[in-house]
Order: C-alpha cells, then structure tokens, then sequence
C-alpha cells in the first residue's frame, strides 16, 4: 500500500526540519545510526524521502541526544555538501505534539541543555564567516558599533526551562522565512504555542512581531490589525529582554510604518543594530524605512549588509532592487528580479517590485499587470484579481486613460460616500491630472490615519503632487521629508 502523502518528507531539508536537527546530523545519522531514509529508485542519491511513521519509531527507539563532543565533531565537519536545493517549504502544521516523537524520557531533562550546546557551537562557527561580511560592508554603510561576537552567540542561545519551548520557537522561524501565507500561518501557531508554553520565552514574542509585520504584505490580513497585533508582540519580548535586536526592529517597523513616528522608529533601528550588528532583519527592515523616506543611497547600504549576512533572501534581494530602481538603476534592478523570478517563480516579493517599477517613467502597463497579477494569486486575493480583470479590460480597449478611469468608477462604486474616499482614487485622480481631487482625498485619508500614506514618496502615480505645499504637509506629517518638485 502506498503510503500517504501527508505521511512523507520529501528532502533533506525537510527531514531535518522534521526532527529538529540541520541536514548534516541528519546525514550523518542515516550513516551511523540507521535513520530510516529511502531513496527514489534509478534518481540518483540526492533524491531522498523519508516516512514519518518510519521516523517516529526510530526516534522513540534510538537515543538522538549527542554528547558534546559529537556536537563539536559536527560542527566542524565541512566534508559533506547538501546534494539538494528543496524549493518548496514544509507545508506541516506546527502542532502542540509535533516535539513528542522528538523527547522521550529522560531525554526531557536533558534536551534544553543540547540544544544550547548546539546553536553555541553552531554560532562559534560562524563568528568569522560574519567578521567577514561587516568588515566588507562597512566603507558603503553608515557607521555602527563593531561586532561584539559575544552579544550574537548570547542572541543564540534559546534556553526555555519548558520542554520543546525552544524546538517550537526554531521552527516557527523556520516557516516564517519561507513567506508565504501558508507558512507564515504555521509560524504564527509556532510561536503561539511556544508562548502558551513558556509566557516568560521573549524571543517567541519577537517571532510572533516579525510575523504579524509580514502577514500584512503576504496575506490578506487587515494592515491595522497586523500592525497592532505586531506592537504587542514587540513590546512584550522587550519587556521580557530588552536585549532582543529582532524586537527592536520589528517594533521600529511599526513605529513607521502604523504610527508615522520616524524619529521613534530610527532609535529602534538603531538599538537594533547596536545589540546585534550581524542581524539581517535589523539591517532590512531600517533599509525599508529609508526607501520610503527616499534616502537611497542610505538604504543600499543598509541592505547591502543584509544581504552580506543573508545572501540567499529573496525578499532582502527585492527590496535591494526596488531601491536600486528607486535610484535612477532601473534596468539593473529589473535583470536581478527577473533573475529571482526565474529562480523561483512562486516567491510574491519579485513580482511585486517588478511591478512597481514597471510604472516608473516609461510605464510599461501590461509589464505592471502582469506582475501584480502574479502577486494577487500568491498572496490568494479574490478582491484583487477581480479587480485586475476590469482594469486589463479597460486598458485593452482605451489605453492607460481608460484604464484610470475604469479604477475610479470600481472604487466610487465600493465606497459612494463622499466620506470614504481611497488611497486608489488619489492615485487614480493623479494619474488623470485631477491633481486637486488627489489632494483633497489624501486630505481626508490622513484625517483617518490610512496606512497606504507611508508609501507617498515613492509613489510613481504622486510625482505630479511633488513640490506642492499642501503635498510636502501630508508627507510630514507622515513622517516623510518632502519630495522635491518633478
């Protein structure tokens, strides 16, 4: 009988994941103490599956815990590459039991004490690949603390007292770097249940913040929601440990981003930073900022470190090209996103950015169609494509005219009062020429603090409001420096 295929992981990686330990244990593993891993029959070596049921026995009959001397052993050992690049994430549920299979007996007590034997090994491993990379970065960038190594291998070491705490919160990030929906789901339940587990386990709250800040972006979850959901998250694991970077930077993400308080969201940065300069998400999401403030320059610094210490996020790479195309690099910016898109064409962040910087000057429409398209389908938004499908219907028989026009109708016609005005209708308006409309809807959309306002700089559809007085008072007050007249 065939097995179900639920019941099967395709993968190094995901049998890794499955068990809580990196690809090369895991190798190692099958090699020396039989863990049960089959191979496709004439696909060659690196094509490995492994059933679950088949794990979970030889995980409640075989002792997993290493001593530490296997654990430095492992550590060093480079001799062995990963023969597989899974493209497609876990899509298992973190469940409360997921760790049962994993802690059996006296294992229990012993299993917190590995696992910080584990990342602290793992993090003195790593300590001179990022010595490399923040030396390398630190000519184009603004000047930040030097890296302290021990303030990293302190980030490191996740050491609840509560049994599985620490499994469930590494798995939570896991998922979170996938950015999908569903996986950004899943690491929501991680981290969840990680701090029903332990309420004192700060760094499940920073997970907890970071998620709900994306969740926004890759889900169709309310702005406003995500964002105070993401405020508490942060502010609770800063409460619990004031040293915690990832807290810091998603609480200055907020602090722009929901509440327009630049000056508060640079001092989180900044703490960020100083408490972990290796941490790419600090170095990210300030980057982020200073795109939207159009400091360019600044902002490819930042993410030129970000992406030194974590060379293989798309989304670090996407916001690098945004930025890039942002600062006069268009068609540079355009090959490295069609090079991601080629790569992995289901990751939403690329066909986003191509989009949005389809409509810089000249717009290519049907490019920004297509791309935003593709994004509405990965990110599930009904309301999106069905609106797309007007507006390509409009473009087809009228042109970019037309196609403006048909976008003010279908939002007058979801939102007829004359109080409930939408950041699309000033867009739209501004396109047509209807420059005072646009003002006057903005106007009112600052009046009720909508969340779109933050991107006004950058807005290739706004560049006709740019040098207006009235235009200059809604970016300040957003937390903006005005734009300078086109």
């Amino acid at each position: 009988m065939t097995p179900a295929k639920k019941d099967i992981l395709q993968g190094w990686k995901d049998i890794a994941s499955y068990v809580s330990r990196d690809v090369r244990t895991v190798k190692r593993w099958e090699k020396q103490r039989g863990l049960p891993v089959r191979r496709m029959p004439g696909e060659g070596r690196a094509n490995v599956y492994a059933l679950i049921p088949e794990l979970d026995s030889w995980l409640s009959n075989t002792t997993v815990v290493e001593h530490e001397e296997d654990l430095l052993a492992a550590s060093q050992d480079d001799s062995e590459e990963d023969a597989e690049v899974t493209k497609e994430p876990s899509t298992a549920v973190c469940a409360d039991e997921f760790s049962a299979p994993l802690i059996h007996s006296h294992q229990r007590r012993q299993w917190p004490i590995v696992a910080a034997f584990i990342l602290f090994f793992a993090a003195l491993a790593a300590v001179p690949f990022v010595l490399r990379a923040h030396r390398a970065t630190t000519q184009s960038a603004v000047d930040l603390p030097p890296f302290n190594p021990t303030q990293t291998a302190r980030e490191v070491k996740y050491n609840s007292k509560q049994p599985g705490v620490d499994a469930l919160y590494l798995r939570g990030i896991y998922f979170y770097e996938q950015r999908t929906p569903e996986t950004l789901n899943h690491a929501l339940q991680c981290f969840q249940q990680a701090v029903d587990k332990d309420p004192g386990y700060g760094p499940a709250y920073a997970g907890l913040a970071q998620t709900y800040n994306l969740i926004r972006e890759y889900s169709v979850m309310p702005e406003a929601e995500a964002y105070a959901k993401a405020k508490t998250a942060a502010q609770r694991a800063i409460a619990l440990d004031p040293h915690l970077s990832d807290a810091h930077a998603s609480l200055g993400f907020v602090e722009f981003f929901y509440d327009w308080n630049a000056t508060g969201a640079e001092r989180e940065f900044h703490t960020a930073i100083s408490l972990d300069p290796s941490s790419a998400l600090a170095h990210h999401w300030y980057a982020s900022m200073l795109t939207h403030q159009a400091r360019f320059s600044e902002s490819l610094a930042q993410l030129d470190i970000a992406q030194r210490l974590q060379p293989t996020s798309i989304s670090i790479l996407s916001d690098r090209a945004f930025a890039l195309a942002l600062s006069g690099h268009r068609n540079e910016a355009a090959d490295l996103l069609q090079e991601i898109v080629n790569e992995d064409p289901n990751s939403p962040s690329p066909h986003r950015t191509l989009g949005n910087i389809s409509m810089l000057e000249p717009r290519d429409i049907p490019r920004n169609l297509y791309e935003i398209r593709r994004f509405a389908t990965l990110r599930h938004d009904a309301a999106g494509l069905k609106l797309l499908d007007e507006l390509e219907l409009a473009f087809r028989a009228g042109g970019a005219t037309a196609m403006w026009r048909a976008l003010l109708a279908e939002e007058e016609r979801n939102h007829p009062s004359p109080d409930d005005r939408t950041y699309a209708m000033a867009e739209a308006e501004a396109a047509l020429g209807q420059n005072e409309a646009s003002l006057h809807d903005l106007n009112q959309l600052l009046a009720k603090h909508n969340l779109s306002l933050s991107g006004l700089a950058i807005d290739t559809l706004l560049t006709s409001l740019h040098g207006d007085p009235r235009f200059s008072a809604i970016e300040i007050a957003v937390g903006l420096p005005p734009s300078p007249p086109k």
